[in-house]
């Protein structure tokens, strides 16, 4: 996704910016087994508020975050491409931010859970926070005979470390996947 300067000189709303997001739940197809709790979103913006300035992107019905910019269903998708562009990092769950954050070159900590694993939809340049219980990945909704203890195993002190990471890489090139194609591979399409 290409920003102009102007939309990304707008994306900037403070020095030391991390955008947030809280829930995932007013999606067109929500999925409780994606959202982490909105408990341990506030547990990450109250230990780090006095180091970073969170901003808060994503609907506007998604819970508010104590100590964040609240700019929830106040951004169109470029305005919230740009806070990404603007942003040292991005902290939220698998889903449309996270794709959008990797359009715009921002690193990500993502919480995955175990409804999926980030081999199978994330990227090598994200902290992409899995747990490897005996039943994931489920690729479950909404429901969980488990009571989604793959997102509650994903503690605040492991996003704040995650978070402490990629920025430290801050200003480095992200990490990409690639593939060669050779002549035999080619040949055999």
């Amino acid at each position: 996704l290409h920003l102009t300067d102007e939309e990304k000189r707008l994306g900037r709303r403070a020095p030391r910016q991390v955008a947030i997001m809280s829930s995932g739940l007013d999606a067109k197809h929500a999925m409780r087994n994606k959202n982490w709790s909105l408990e341990k979103y506030q547990g990450v913006v109250t230990a780090l508020r006095d180091r970073y300035d969170f901003v808060q992107v994503g609907s506007r019905n998604d819970p508010p975050l104590d100590g964040a910019l609240d700019l929830r269903g106040k951004t169109s998708l470029r305005e919230t491409a740009a806070v990404l562009h603007g942003s040292l990092a991005f902290v939220g769950q698998v889903g449309f931010l996270m794709h959008l954050a990797r359009a715009v070159d921002c690193r990500a900590v993502i919480v995955y859970g175990g409804r999926e694993t980030p081999a199978q939809s994330g990227y090598p340049c994200n902290e992409n926070l899995y747990s490897p219980v005996h039943c994931s990945p489920c690729w479950r909704l909404n429901t969980c005979p488990y009571d989604r203890m793959c997102l509650d195993q994903i503690s605040v002190y492991d996003v704040i470390e995650a978070l402490e990471r990629q920025v430290a890489r801050s200003g480095e090139p992200l990490a990409v996947d690639t593939d060669t194609i050779t002549d035999e591979l080619i040949a055999h399409n």
